[in-house]
C-alpha cells in the first residue's frame, strides 16, 4: 500500500512539472512577440493599374467615339453639320430612301404571293370545265383510267385538271404507291397490288399522295386574318369530310379565283348534291380535312 502511494505521488508531481513548463514557454512566446512587433504600412504603387496604351473611351461609354490623345476637338467639329441646309437635305434623302425601301418591300410581297404559272393554268382550265356539261357519276375506265366522257366524280375533277396542266396523277400515284406501300394500305381494298387505272381516282389514295408530295396548308379559313387568308389561293386542292368513320365519303375540289361578299373563296367541285361541276360557297360550311398546293412551289426547279 505504501508503495502504491509513492508511485501516485511521483506521477502527480510529474504532471505539475509538465504544466508549469508549458505555461512558462507560452509566457516567453507572448513576451517575444510583444517586444518584436512593428506596425507595417503597405502602400499600393500609384501606377499599379495604369495601362501602357490609352484606353478607348468608346469601350466604356456606349456610342461615344474614341478620340486619340491630343486630337480632342477635331472629332467634335467634324461631327457638326456644316449648315442647316445640308441637314435638311440629308433628312430628305433619308425619307426618300425609306419610301423606296417600303415600296420595294411591298413589291416583294406581291411577287412572293403571285400565282405560279401552274396555278394560273389550273384556274383557266376550271373556268372551262364550268361551261361543259359534266355530270356526277362513277364508272370504271380500264382503258384510259381518266373518264373519256362526261360522267365524273370529285377526284376526276382534280386528276383531269392536273393532267391537262402537265401532271399525270395516274402515273404519279401508281409510282408513289409502288415505292411507298406502307403509306398506301391496300388491305382496306382487300388486295395486295395497286391497280393503276383505279387507285388514282380513289379519294383516300389521292389524299395520301398529296400528303406526301404537295405543300400542306392551313385547314381552317379565318375571315379577316391576312396571314391565314393569303394561304387560300386559286388552284389549291381541298378535301371535305362528311363521315369521320368513312374516309371514302370525302369529296375533293379546287379553290376558285372568286370569293363571296365576305371575302371567303368559292370552291369548284362536283358531287351528287350539285349534280355537275359547280362553283359553290361551301368552304365555311363543310369540314376541311385537307388543303394542298400541287405541285409544291418550294420544290419546283
Amino acid at each position: 500500500m505504501e508503495k502504491t502511494k509513492k508511485i501516485y505521488a511521483r506521477k502527480s508531481q510529474g504532471t505539475k512539472i509538465i504544466i508549469f513548463t508549458v505555461v512558462v514557454l507560452a509566457a516567453v512566446q507572448v513576451w517575444f512577440l510583444y517586444t518584436n512587433y512593428k506596425e507595417v504600412a503597405i502602400k499600393l504603387p500609384e501606377d499599379l493599374f495604369a495601362s501602357s496604351k490609352p484606353f478607348p473611351v468608346s469601350e466604356l461609354t456606349i456610342n461615344t467615339p474614341y478620340i486619340p490623345p491630343g486630337e480632342e476637338g477635331t472629332e467634335v467639329l467634324e461631327n457638326i453639320p456644316a449648315s442647316t441646309d445640308e441637314t435638311t437635305e440629308d433628312s430628305s434623302e433619308t425619307a426618300e430612301s425609306m419610301e423606296d425601301t417600303t415600296a420595294e418591300t411591298a413589291e416583294t410581297l406581291v411577287q412572293e404571293f403571285e400565282l405560279t404559272e401552274v396555278q394560273k393554268s389550273i384556274v383557266l382550265r376550271l373556268k372551262e370545265l364550268l361551261e361543259e356539261d359534266i355530270q356526277y357519276g362513277y364508272e370504271v375506265y380500264p382503258d384510259s383510267g381518266y373518264p373519256p366522257g362526261n360522267i365524273w366524280i370529285s377526284t376526276d375533277v382534280i386528276s383531269t385538271v392536273l393532267k391537262d396542266t402537265g401532271y399525270d396523277l395516274m402515273e404519279l400515284i401508281n409510282k408513289d404507291m409502288t415505292e411507298h406501300k406502307e403509306d398506301y394500305p391496300l388491305d382496306i381494298k382487300k388486295r395486295d397490288e395497286a391497280i393503276k387505272y383505279i387507285d388514282f381516282r380513289d379519294v383516300f389514295f389521292q389524299e395520301q399522295f398529296f400528303k406526301r408530295n404537295a405543300l400542306e396548308l392551313d385547314k381552317q379559313f379565318i375571315p379577316g386574318d391576312a396571314d391565314n387568308n393569303i394561304q387560300w389561293q386559286p388552284g389549291d386542292i381541298v378535301y371535305f369530310q362528311f363521315d369521320p368513320d368513312n374516309p371514302y365519303q370525302d369529296l375533293g375540289g379546287f379553290i376558285s379565283s372568286r370569293k363571296n361578299d365576305q371575302g371567303v373563296p368559292l370552291v369548284i367541285m362536283i358531287s351528287k348534291e350539285f349534280g355537275k361541276i359547280s362553283e359553290v360557297d361551301k368552304l365555311m360550311e363543310y369540314i376541311v380535312v385537307g388543303h394542298y398546293r400541287y405541285p409544291n412551289p418550294y420544290e419546283e426547279e
